[in-house]
């Protein structure tokens, strides 16, 4: 089970026993330090997976808004990062 990654650590006795294992069990792969560019690729599909999901929900929001509304939604919004705030 702790080879496959299907437990999770609680406390400190669940450390212990993880840390026990690991001495002994000579087949689990050992921990290496990933590079800068396996970082960069993670940090950039998490941003694109963060702006297709921002586009999905103003999508979404506009389609509801548009059954909603008389006359439709407006048309003004955009998913662009930039937004403009009213005045208060």
């Amino acid at each position: 089970m702790l080879a496959t990654g299907g437990g999770r650590i609680t406390d400190a006795k669940d450390a212990l026993h993880v840390a026990e294992v690991a001495l002994f069990r000579h087949d689990l792969r050992p921990i290496v330090q990933e590079n800068q560019t396996t970082t960069l690729r993670l940090l950039t599909e998490r941003r694109d997976d963060l702006v297709h999901e921002r586009t999905r929900v103003l999508n979404r929001l506009h389609a509801v808004l548009r059954d909603l509304l008389p006359g439709g939604a407006p048309t003004g919004h955009s998913s662009s990062s930039k937004t403009s705030r009213p005045a208060p």
